[in-house]
Protein backbone atom coordinates (compact mmCIF):
# COMPACT_ATOMS: atom_id res chain seq x y z
CA UNK A 1 0.00 0.00 0.00
CA UNK A 2 1.03 3.61 -0.43
CA UNK A 3 2.57 5.16 2.66
CA UNK A 4 5.32 7.50 3.78
CA UNK A 5 8.66 6.19 4.97
CA UNK A 6 7.64 7.26 8.46
CA UNK A 7 4.49 5.17 8.26
CA UNK A 8 6.47 2.23 6.88
CA UNK A 9 8.81 2.41 9.87
CA UNK A 10 6.02 2.77 12.45
CA UNK A 11 4.03 -0.08 10.87
CA UNK A 12 7.08 -2.36 10.61
CA UNK A 13 7.98 -1.87 14.27
CA UNK A 14 4.35 -2.53 15.20
CA UNK A 15 4.32 -5.79 13.25
CA UNK A 16 7.48 -6.92 15.09
CA UNK A 17 5.73 -6.45 18.40
CA UNK A 18 7.39 -3.21 19.50
CA UNK A 19 4.92 -1.33 21.65
CA UNK A 20 6.93 0.70 24.18
CA UNK A 21 9.12 3.52 22.89
CA UNK A 22 11.57 5.66 24.85
CA UNK A 23 12.01 8.75 22.76
CA UNK A 24 13.05 12.33 22.28
CA UNK A 25 11.65 13.95 19.11
CA UNK A 26 13.38 16.32 16.70
CA UNK A 27 13.02 17.79 13.25
CA UNK A 28 14.61 14.89 11.37
CA UNK A 29 12.05 12.53 12.92
CA UNK A 30 8.86 14.55 12.44
CA UNK A 31 7.36 12.23 9.81
CA UNK A 32 8.06 9.22 12.05
CA UNK A 33 6.47 10.79 15.12
CA UNK A 34 3.44 11.78 13.07
CA UNK A 35 3.12 8.15 12.00
CA UNK A 36 3.46 7.06 15.62
CA UNK A 37 0.67 9.50 16.51
CA UNK A 38 -1.54 7.75 13.96
CA UNK A 39 -0.86 4.48 15.86
CA UNK A 40 -1.21 6.07 19.30
CA UNK A 41 -3.59 3.33 20.44
CA UNK A 42 -0.79 0.81 19.90
CA UNK A 43 2.34 2.67 21.02
CA UNK A 44 3.19 3.89 24.50
CA UNK A 45 5.76 6.65 24.25
CA UNK A 46 7.89 7.74 27.22
CA UNK A 47 9.65 10.95 26.22
CA UNK A 48 12.63 11.82 28.40
CA UNK A 49 14.64 15.00 28.99
CA UNK A 50 17.93 13.75 27.56
CA UNK A 51 18.85 11.17 24.92
CA UNK A 52 21.08 9.23 27.28
CA UNK A 53 18.00 8.52 29.41
CA UNK A 54 15.99 7.16 26.47
CA UNK A 55 18.72 4.61 25.74
CA UNK A 56 19.27 3.67 29.38
CA UNK A 57 15.53 3.23 29.85
CA UNK A 58 15.39 0.97 26.80
CA UNK A 59 18.24 -1.11 28.24
CA UNK A 60 16.52 -1.49 31.61
CA UNK A 61 13.26 -2.43 29.93
CA UNK A 62 15.00 -5.00 27.71
CA UNK A 63 17.13 -6.74 30.32
CA UNK A 64 14.35 -7.00 32.89
CA UNK A 65 11.62 -8.24 30.53
CA UNK A 66 13.55 -10.13 27.85
CA UNK A 67 11.73 -8.05 25.24
CA UNK A 68 13.24 -5.63 22.73
CA UNK A 69 13.89 -2.23 24.29
CA UNK A 70 13.44 0.50 21.65
CA UNK A 71 14.59 4.11 21.79
CA UNK A 72 14.21 6.86 19.19
CA UNK A 73 16.58 9.84 18.99
CA UNK A 74 17.71 12.41 16.45
CA UNK A 75 20.98 11.85 14.58
CA UNK A 76 24.32 13.42 15.43
CA UNK A 77 24.22 14.84 18.96
CA UNK A 78 21.20 12.69 19.87
CA UNK A 79 23.02 9.50 18.94
CA UNK A 80 26.22 10.70 20.63
CA UNK A 81 24.32 11.52 23.83
CA UNK A 82 22.99 7.95 23.82
CA UNK A 83 26.36 6.33 23.14
CA UNK A 84 27.32 5.58 26.77
CA UNK A 85 24.02 3.76 27.23
CA UNK A 86 24.60 1.81 24.01
CA UNK A 87 28.05 0.77 25.24
CA UNK A 88 26.48 -0.42 28.50
CA UNK A 89 23.82 -2.40 26.65
CA UNK A 90 26.55 -3.89 24.44
CA UNK A 91 28.58 -4.93 27.48
CA UNK A 92 25.52 -6.52 29.07
CA UNK A 93 24.27 -8.29 25.91
CA UNK A 94 20.99 -6.38 25.97
CA UNK A 95 18.46 -6.50 23.07
CA UNK A 96 18.20 -2.75 22.48
CA UNK A 97 17.01 -1.22 19.21
CA UNK A 98 18.28 2.27 18.39
CA UNK A 99 16.07 4.11 15.88
CA UNK A 100 17.54 7.35 14.60
CA UNK A 101 17.36 9.80 11.75
CA UNK A 102 19.85 11.34 9.37
CA UNK A 103 20.33 14.45 7.30
CA UNK A 104 18.72 14.55 3.85
CA UNK A 105 19.81 11.61 1.72
CA UNK A 106 21.29 13.77 -1.09
CA UNK A 107 23.95 15.34 1.16
CA UNK A 108 24.94 12.53 3.55
CA UNK A 109 28.70 12.48 4.27
CA UNK A 110 29.37 15.54 2.11
CA UNK A 111 30.46 17.72 5.02
CA UNK A 112 28.20 20.65 4.15
CA UNK A 113 27.39 21.45 7.76
CA UNK A 114 23.79 20.28 7.75
CA UNK A 115 21.96 20.27 11.06
CA UNK A 116 23.13 17.33 13.22
CA UNK A 117 25.52 16.08 10.55
CA UNK A 118 28.30 13.71 11.59
CA UNK A 119 30.42 11.71 9.19
CA UNK A 120 29.62 8.02 8.75
CA UNK A 121 27.04 7.67 11.50
CA UNK A 122 26.43 3.96 10.77
CA UNK A 123 30.17 3.37 11.01
CA UNK A 124 30.29 5.13 14.36
CA UNK A 125 27.36 3.09 15.64
CA UNK A 126 28.88 -0.14 14.36
CA UNK A 127 31.39 0.04 17.22
CA UNK A 128 28.56 0.06 19.77
CA UNK A 129 26.12 -2.32 18.12
CA UNK A 130 25.80 -5.78 16.62
CA UNK A 131 24.58 -4.30 13.33
CA UNK A 132 24.00 -0.82 11.95
CA UNK A 133 21.97 -0.15 8.81
CA UNK A 134 20.41 2.71 6.83
CA UNK A 135 17.36 2.71 4.53
CA UNK A 136 17.50 5.08 1.56
CA UNK A 137 13.96 4.49 0.23
CA UNK A 138 10.64 3.69 1.94
CA UNK A 139 10.53 0.27 0.26
CA UNK A 140 13.78 -0.66 2.03
CA UNK A 141 12.43 0.02 5.52
CA UNK A 142 10.44 -3.20 6.21
CA UNK A 143 13.42 -5.39 5.26
CA UNK A 144 15.78 -3.28 7.37
CA UNK A 145 13.52 -3.58 10.41
CA UNK A 146 13.11 -7.32 9.91
CA UNK A 147 16.88 -7.84 9.71
CA UNK A 148 17.44 -5.72 12.81
CA UNK A 149 14.93 -7.75 14.81
CA UNK A 150 16.47 -10.99 13.54
CA UNK A 151 19.84 -9.84 14.93
CA UNK A 152 18.19 -9.08 18.27
CA UNK A 153 16.48 -12.47 18.48
CA UNK A 154 19.28 -14.69 17.22
CA UNK A 155 22.75 -15.44 18.50
CA UNK A 156 24.03 -13.18 21.22
CA UNK A 157 21.66 -10.27 21.84
CA UNK A 158 23.35 -6.90 21.58
CA UNK A 159 22.10 -3.49 20.47
CA UNK A 160 21.33 -2.84 16.81
CA UNK A 161 20.72 0.48 15.09
CA UNK A 162 18.64 1.56 12.12
CA UNK A 163 18.39 4.98 10.56
CA UNK A 164 16.30 6.73 7.91
CA UNK A 165 16.95 10.20 6.41
CA UNK A 166 14.13 12.73 6.91
CA UNK A 167 13.34 13.06 3.19
CA UNK A 168 12.94 9.28 2.99
CA UNK A 169 10.62 9.35 6.02
CA UNK A 170 8.49 11.88 4.13
CA UNK A 171 8.54 10.16 0.73
CA UNK A 172 5.37 8.34 -0.35
CA UNK A 173 5.88 4.98 -2.02
CA UNK A 174 4.15 1.66 -2.61
CA UNK A 175 5.50 -0.31 0.35
CA UNK A 176 5.11 -4.02 1.05
CA UNK A 177 5.12 -4.70 4.77
CA UNK A 178 6.70 -7.96 5.92
CA UNK A 179 5.52 -10.63 8.29
CA UNK A 180 7.16 -10.46 11.74
CA UNK A 181 10.46 -12.26 12.14
CA UNK A 182 10.07 -15.63 13.88
CA UNK A 183 13.75 -16.23 14.56
CA UNK A 184 14.58 -17.67 17.98
CA UNK A 185 18.00 -18.35 19.47
CA UNK A 186 16.42 -21.43 21.06
CA UNK A 187 16.83 -23.07 17.63
CA UNK A 188 20.63 -22.71 17.79
CA UNK A 189 21.87 -26.08 19.04
CA UNK A 190 25.27 -27.24 20.23
CA UNK A 191 26.94 -30.21 18.52
CA UNK A 192 25.70 -33.61 19.74
CA UNK A 193 29.17 -35.15 20.06
CA UNK A 194 30.41 -32.14 22.04
CA UNK A 195 27.41 -32.41 24.34
CA UNK A 196 28.20 -36.08 24.98
CA UNK A 197 31.85 -35.29 25.80
CA UNK A 198 30.73 -32.54 28.14
CA UNK A 199 28.21 -34.82 29.86
CA UNK A 200 30.90 -37.45 30.41
CA UNK A 201 33.40 -34.97 31.84
CA UNK A 202 30.84 -33.52 34.22
CA UNK A 203 29.35 -36.86 35.20
CA UNK A 204 32.71 -38.43 36.00
CA UNK A 205 34.06 -35.37 37.82
CA UNK A 206 34.55 -35.56 41.55
CA UNK A 207 34.37 -31.81 42.13
CA UNK A 208 32.35 -30.25 39.28
CA UNK A 209 31.65 -26.50 39.19
CA UNK A 210 29.19 -24.40 37.21
CA UNK A 211 30.10 -20.79 36.37
CA UNK A 212 26.96 -19.03 35.14
CA UNK A 213 26.49 -15.57 33.67
CA UNK A 214 23.93 -13.28 32.13
CA UNK A 215 23.55 -15.53 29.10
CA UNK A 216 21.65 -17.99 31.29
CA UNK A 217 19.13 -15.27 32.12
CA UNK A 218 18.87 -14.25 28.46
CA UNK A 219 18.08 -17.85 27.50
CA UNK A 220 15.75 -18.25 30.50
CA UNK A 221 17.73 -21.35 31.40
CA UNK A 222 17.81 -20.91 35.17
CA UNK A 223 15.63 -23.95 35.90
CA UNK A 224 17.94 -26.17 33.84
CA UNK A 225 21.06 -24.80 35.55
CA UNK A 226 19.48 -25.34 38.97
CA UNK A 227 18.69 -28.94 38.02
CA UNK A 228 22.28 -29.48 36.81
CA UNK A 229 23.59 -28.13 40.10
CA UNK A 230 21.40 -30.55 42.03
CA UNK A 231 22.24 -33.53 39.80
CA UNK A 232 26.00 -32.95 40.10
CA UNK A 233 25.97 -31.50 43.63
CA UNK A 234 27.92 -28.69 41.97
CA UNK A 235 28.26 -25.14 43.26
CA UNK A 236 27.08 -22.40 40.92
CA UNK A 237 29.40 -19.41 40.78
CA UNK A 238 27.38 -16.51 39.37
CA UNK A 239 28.74 -13.38 37.73
CA UNK A 240 27.32 -10.05 38.86
CA UNK A 241 24.95 -10.06 35.87
CA UNK A 242 24.02 -13.70 36.52
CA UNK A 243 22.81 -13.28 40.09
CA UNK A 244 19.50 -14.96 40.80
CA UNK A 245 20.10 -18.00 38.59
CA UNK A 246 20.22 -19.81 41.92
CA UNK A 247 18.58 -18.26 44.94
CA UNK A 248 21.12 -17.17 47.53
CA UNK A 249 19.15 -19.35 49.95
CA UNK A 250 20.51 -22.37 48.06
CA UNK A 251 23.69 -23.69 49.76
CA UNK A 252 25.23 -24.20 46.30
CA UNK A 253 24.80 -20.53 45.28
CA UNK A 254 27.98 -18.40 45.22
CA UNK A 255 29.22 -15.08 43.89
CA UNK A 256 32.00 -12.61 44.50
CA UNK A 257 35.73 -12.52 45.06
CA UNK A 258 35.98 -14.92 47.98
CA UNK A 259 34.17 -17.82 46.33
CA UNK A 260 36.12 -17.64 43.07
CA UNK A 261 39.60 -18.57 44.35
CA UNK A 262 38.03 -21.03 46.79
CA UNK A 263 36.08 -22.97 44.16
CA UNK A 264 37.70 -22.60 40.73
CA UNK A 265 41.22 -24.02 41.32
CA UNK A 266 39.88 -27.15 43.05
CA UNK A 267 37.29 -28.01 40.40
CA UNK A 268 38.18 -30.95 38.14
CA UNK A 269 35.46 -30.08 35.59
CA UNK A 270 33.96 -26.62 35.02
CA UNK A 271 30.86 -25.78 33.01
CA UNK A 272 31.03 -22.10 32.08
CA UNK A 273 27.61 -21.29 30.66
CA UNK A 274 26.43 -17.93 29.36
CA UNK A 275 29.55 -16.16 30.64
CA UNK A 276 32.78 -14.80 29.20
CA UNK A 277 34.58 -16.70 31.97
CA UNK A 278 36.68 -13.59 32.58
CA UNK A 279 37.56 -14.49 36.15
CA UNK A 280 39.76 -11.50 36.89
CA UNK A 281 37.29 -9.03 35.41
CA UNK A 282 33.97 -10.31 36.69
CA UNK A 283 34.30 -12.76 39.53
CA UNK A 284 37.75 -12.83 41.12
CA UNK A 285 40.80 -10.73 41.94
CA UNK A 286 43.89 -11.37 39.86
CA UNK A 287 44.65 -14.56 37.97
CA UNK A 288 42.62 -17.48 39.33
CA UNK A 289 44.18 -20.78 38.20
CA UNK A 290 41.94 -23.12 36.22
CA UNK A 291 43.12 -26.71 36.77
CA UNK A 292 40.09 -28.71 35.66
CA UNK A 293 38.64 -29.40 32.24
CA UNK A 294 36.74 -26.39 30.93
CA UNK A 295 33.44 -26.85 29.09
CA UNK A 296 32.29 -23.53 27.69
CA UNK A 297 28.67 -23.17 26.56
CA UNK A 298 27.82 -19.95 24.76
CA UNK A 299 25.60 -18.88 21.90
CA UNK A 300 28.45 -16.63 20.69
CA UNK A 301 31.20 -18.75 19.13
CA UNK A 302 33.69 -15.90 19.48
CA UNK A 303 33.49 -16.13 23.28
CA UNK A 304 34.63 -19.74 23.35
CA UNK A 305 38.20 -19.80 24.61
CA UNK A 306 38.58 -16.03 24.60
CA UNK A 307 39.63 -15.80 28.25
CA UNK A 308 40.77 -19.39 28.86
CA UNK A 309 41.25 -22.35 26.50
CA UNK A 310 38.15 -24.55 26.38
CA UNK A 311 38.42 -28.34 26.33
CA UNK A 312 34.86 -28.70 25.01
CA UNK A 313 32.91 -26.02 23.11
CA UNK A 314 29.12 -26.00 23.22
CA UNK A 315 28.10 -23.33 20.73
CA UNK A 316 24.38 -22.76 20.98
CA UNK A 317 21.47 -21.70 23.11
CA UNK A 318 22.17 -22.11 26.83
CA UNK A 319 18.73 -23.50 27.59
CA UNK A 320 19.08 -26.22 24.95
CA UNK A 321 22.64 -27.10 26.03
CA UNK A 322 21.69 -27.33 29.70
CA UNK A 323 18.60 -29.41 28.93
CA UNK A 324 20.67 -31.80 26.81
CA UNK A 325 23.25 -32.19 29.56
CA UNK A 326 20.48 -33.04 31.99
CA UNK A 327 19.46 -35.89 29.69
CA UNK A 328 22.98 -37.16 29.01
CA UNK A 329 24.76 -36.88 32.37
CA UNK A 330 22.88 -39.60 34.33
CA UNK A 331 24.50 -42.48 32.44
CA UNK A 332 27.93 -41.08 33.35
CA UNK A 333 27.16 -39.69 36.78
CA UNK A 334 29.19 -40.94 39.71
CA UNK A 335 28.53 -41.06 43.43
CA UNK A 336 30.19 -38.18 45.27
CA UNK A 337 31.10 -37.44 48.84
CA UNK A 338 29.00 -34.72 50.42
CA UNK A 339 30.32 -31.20 49.86
CA UNK A 340 28.04 -29.60 52.43
CA UNK A 341 30.87 -28.72 54.83
CA UNK A 342 32.98 -27.27 52.00
CA UNK A 343 30.15 -25.06 50.76
CA UNK A 344 29.34 -23.87 54.28
CA UNK A 345 32.98 -22.96 54.85
CA UNK A 346 33.19 -20.89 51.66
CA UNK A 347 29.94 -19.10 52.49
CA UNK A 348 31.22 -18.31 55.99
CA UNK A 349 34.40 -16.75 54.56
CA UNK A 350 32.33 -14.82 52.03
CA UNK A 351 30.19 -13.21 54.71
CA UNK A 352 33.23 -12.52 56.88
CA UNK A 353 34.57 -10.49 53.96
CA UNK A 354 31.24 -8.72 53.46
CA UNK A 355 31.05 -7.85 57.15
CA UNK A 356 34.47 -6.17 56.94
CA UNK A 357 32.68 -3.13 55.48
CA UNK A 358 30.09 -2.62 58.23
CA UNK A 359 28.50 0.62 57.01
CA UNK A 360 27.89 -0.66 53.48
CA UNK A 361 26.77 -4.00 54.87
CA UNK A 362 24.26 -2.45 57.25
CA UNK A 363 22.72 -0.28 54.54
CA UNK A 364 22.50 -3.12 52.03
CA UNK A 365 20.90 -5.35 54.63
CA UNK A 366 18.39 -2.65 55.50
CA UNK A 367 17.29 -2.60 51.85
CA UNK A 368 17.12 -6.40 51.66
CA UNK A 369 15.09 -6.61 54.85
CA UNK A 370 12.32 -4.47 53.37
CA UNK A 371 12.13 -5.80 49.81
CA UNK A 372 10.11 -8.86 48.78
CA UNK A 373 11.92 -11.64 46.93
CA UNK A 374 10.75 -10.50 43.49
CA UNK A 375 11.72 -6.84 43.94
CA UNK A 376 14.22 -5.60 41.34
CA UNK A 377 17.36 -3.67 42.30
CA UNK A 378 19.49 -1.63 39.89
CA UNK A 379 22.92 -1.13 41.43
CA UNK A 380 25.13 1.87 40.60
CA UNK A 381 28.83 2.67 40.99
CA UNK A 382 28.71 3.75 44.63
CA UNK A 383 29.69 2.33 48.02
CA UNK A 384 26.49 0.42 48.74
CA UNK A 385 26.24 -0.48 45.06
CA UNK A 386 29.69 -2.08 45.04
CA UNK A 387 28.76 -4.04 48.12
CA UNK A 388 25.49 -5.18 46.50
CA UNK A 389 26.87 -6.48 43.22
CA UNK A 390 30.02 -7.74 44.93
CA UNK A 391 27.91 -10.36 46.71
CA UNK A 392 26.86 -8.52 49.87
CA UNK A 393 23.19 -8.44 48.91
CA UNK A 394 21.22 -11.67 48.67
CA UNK A 395 19.35 -12.23 45.41
CA UNK A 396 16.51 -14.74 45.31
CA UNK A 397 15.03 -14.67 41.81
CA UNK A 398 16.27 -14.29 38.21
CA UNK A 399 16.35 -10.82 36.66
CA UNK A 400 16.10 -9.04 39.99
CA UNK A 401 19.58 -7.45 40.11
CA UNK A 402 21.14 -5.38 37.34
CA UNK A 403 24.55 -3.74 37.00
CA UNK A 404 26.39 -1.90 34.23
CA UNK A 405 28.62 -4.92 33.56
CA UNK A 406 32.22 -4.38 32.61
CA UNK A 407 31.52 -0.83 31.42
CA UNK A 408 31.03 0.39 35.00
CA UNK A 409 29.07 3.30 33.54
CA UNK A 410 28.75 5.97 36.22
CA UNK A 411 25.32 7.59 36.00
CA UNK A 412 23.53 4.73 34.26
CA UNK A 413 21.51 3.54 37.25
CA UNK A 414 18.59 5.93 37.77
CA UNK A 415 17.50 6.11 34.12
CA UNK A 416 18.00 2.36 33.62
CA UNK A 417 15.84 1.69 36.68
CA UNK A 418 13.10 3.89 35.20
CA UNK A 419 13.02 1.55 32.20
CA UNK A 420 12.96 -1.48 34.50
CA UNK A 421 9.98 -0.01 36.36
CA UNK A 422 8.12 0.69 33.11
CA UNK A 423 8.60 -2.93 32.06
CA UNK A 424 7.67 -4.38 35.46
CA UNK A 425 4.76 -2.33 36.81
CA UNK A 426 3.70 -5.14 39.15
CA UNK A 427 7.04 -5.38 40.99
CA UNK A 428 8.82 -3.03 43.42
CA UNK A 429 11.89 -1.50 41.74
CA UNK A 430 14.69 0.22 43.69
CA UNK A 431 17.58 2.21 42.24
CA UNK A 432 20.78 2.47 44.33
CA UNK A 433 22.88 5.55 43.51
CA UNK A 434 25.61 7.76 44.82
CA UNK A 435 25.26 11.52 44.58
CA UNK A 436 27.85 11.72 41.78
CA UNK A 437 26.16 9.21 39.49
CA UNK A 438 22.60 10.28 40.28
CA UNK A 439 23.21 13.85 39.12
CA UNK A 440 24.02 12.59 35.61
CA UNK A 441 20.28 12.10 35.08
CA UNK A 442 18.66 14.17 37.83
CA UNK A 443 16.50 15.84 35.15
CA UNK A 444 14.67 12.55 34.63
CA UNK A 445 12.83 13.15 37.88
CA UNK A 446 10.63 15.17 35.55
CA UNK A 447 10.05 12.11 33.34
CA UNK A 448 9.35 9.94 36.36
CA UNK A 449 6.80 12.40 37.73
CA UNK A 450 5.12 13.01 34.36
CA UNK A 451 4.50 9.33 33.75
CA UNK A 452 4.00 8.33 37.38
CA UNK A 453 6.73 5.69 37.25
CA UNK A 454 6.68 4.01 40.70
CA UNK A 455 10.44 3.71 41.15
CA UNK A 456 12.03 4.25 44.56
CA UNK A 457 15.42 5.91 44.12
CA UNK A 458 18.04 5.80 46.87
CA UNK A 459 20.79 8.41 46.72
CA UNK A 460 23.70 7.89 49.13
CA UNK A 461 25.16 11.36 49.48
CA UNK A 462 28.66 12.21 50.70
CA UNK A 463 29.15 15.30 48.48
CA UNK A 464 32.07 13.81 46.57
CA UNK A 465 33.14 11.38 43.91
CA UNK A 466 33.90 9.09 46.78
CA UNK A 467 36.11 6.40 45.28
CA UNK A 468 38.15 8.97 43.37
CA UNK A 469 38.60 10.85 46.63
CA UNK A 470 39.56 7.69 48.51
CA UNK A 471 42.20 6.71 45.97
CA UNK A 472 43.63 10.21 45.87
CA UNK A 473 43.77 10.32 49.66
CA UNK A 474 45.20 6.88 50.25
CA UNK A 475 47.38 6.20 47.21
CA UNK A 476 48.50 9.62 46.02
CA UNK A 477 49.71 11.24 49.25
CA UNK A 478 46.45 13.08 49.84
CA UNK A 479 46.61 14.96 46.54
CA UNK A 480 42.84 15.44 46.33
CA UNK A 481 41.66 17.27 43.24
CA UNK A 482 38.37 17.57 41.29
CA UNK A 483 36.60 15.10 43.56
CA UNK A 484 34.56 17.32 45.91
CA UNK A 485 30.94 18.10 45.01
CA UNK A 486 28.29 20.67 45.92
CA UNK A 487 24.83 19.13 46.08
CA UNK A 488 21.39 20.57 46.79
CA UNK A 489 18.94 19.02 49.21
CA UNK A 490 18.00 16.15 46.91
CA UNK A 491 14.84 15.20 48.76
CA UNK A 492 13.56 18.75 48.25
CA UNK A 493 14.68 18.72 44.60
CA UNK A 494 12.61 15.57 44.10
CA UNK A 495 9.58 17.23 45.64
CA UNK A 496 9.97 20.23 43.32
CA UNK A 497 9.66 17.81 40.38
CA UNK A 498 6.60 16.15 41.92
CA UNK A 499 8.39 13.12 43.36
CA UNK A 500 7.93 12.22 47.03
CA UNK A 501 11.11 13.04 48.95
CA UNK A 502 12.45 11.31 52.06
CA UNK A 503 15.65 11.47 54.10
CA UNK A 504 17.46 8.87 56.21
CA UNK A 505 20.75 8.52 58.02
CA UNK A 506 20.78 5.20 59.88
CA UNK A 507 19.88 1.69 58.68
CA UNK A 508 16.77 1.72 60.88
CA UNK A 509 15.66 5.04 59.41
CA UNK A 510 16.25 3.66 55.92
CA UNK A 511 14.10 0.61 56.65
CA UNK A 512 11.28 2.83 57.87
CA UNK A 513 11.24 5.32 55.00
CA UNK A 514 11.84 2.65 52.36
CA UNK A 515 8.69 0.84 53.56
CA UNK A 516 6.79 4.12 53.41
CA UNK A 517 8.07 4.88 49.91
CA UNK A 518 7.26 1.42 48.58
CA UNK A 519 3.76 1.59 50.06
CA UNK A 520 3.06 4.74 48.02
CA UNK A 521 3.40 2.83 44.70
CA UNK A 522 4.35 6.21 43.28
CA UNK A 523 7.56 8.07 42.32
CA UNK A 524 9.78 8.46 45.37
CA UNK A 525 13.36 9.40 46.28
CA UNK A 526 15.23 8.76 49.52
CA UNK A 527 18.37 10.78 50.22
CA UNK A 528 20.66 8.90 52.62
CA UNK A 529 23.38 10.79 54.44
CA UNK A 530 26.67 8.95 53.96
CA UNK A 531 29.93 9.41 55.85
CA UNK A 532 32.77 10.66 53.61
CA UNK A 533 33.88 7.69 51.52
CA UNK A 534 37.57 7.84 52.56
CA UNK A 535 36.45 7.23 56.15
CA UNK A 536 34.76 3.96 55.16
CA UNK A 537 36.42 0.59 54.63
CA UNK A 538 36.90 -0.03 50.92
CA UNK A 539 34.41 -2.51 49.39
CA UNK A 540 35.80 -5.61 47.70
CA UNK A 541 36.07 -4.23 44.13
CA UNK A 542 38.30 -1.43 45.38
CA UNK A 543 40.68 -3.50 47.50
CA UNK A 544 42.27 -5.19 44.49
CA UNK A 545 43.61 -1.95 43.00
CA UNK A 546 47.39 -2.07 42.54
CA UNK A 547 49.64 0.37 44.34
CA UNK A 548 50.82 3.30 42.22
CA UNK A 549 54.24 4.92 42.51
CA UNK A 550 53.99 8.61 43.35
CA UNK A 551 56.98 10.89 42.84
CA UNK A 552 57.19 14.11 44.84
CA UNK A 553 58.81 16.34 42.26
Amino acid sequence: MEMTGGQALAQSLKLEGVQTLFALPGIQLDYLFDAIWEERDHYEVFHARHEQATAYMADGFARSTGQIGTFVVVPGPGVLNASAALSTAYACSSPVLCVTGQIDSSIIDQGRGALHEIHDQPGLLSHLTKSSERAMHPTEIPGMVQRAVRELRSGRPRPVSIEVPPDVLGTVADVTLLEPDRTSRAEEHADSDALERAAELLGKAERPLICAGGGVLTAEAWEEVRALSEMLDAPVLMTSNGRGILSDRDPRAFSGRVATPALVPNADAILAIGTRFALAANMGAGATPVNGKLIQADVDAEEIGRNHPADVALVGDAKFSAAELLQRIPKHNRARASREAEFAGVREKHWQAMNSTPWQRSMAQAIRDVLPDDAIVVSESTQVGYHVHGGGFEVYEPRTLFTSGYQGTLGYGFATALGVAVGNPDKPVVSINGDGGFMYNVQELSTQAKFGIPLVTLVFNDNMYGNVRRIQSQRYNGHTIASDLKNPNLAKVAEEFGVAGFRAKTPDELRKVLREALDLRAPALIEVEQPPTPELEAPAPMTALPARPVLNL
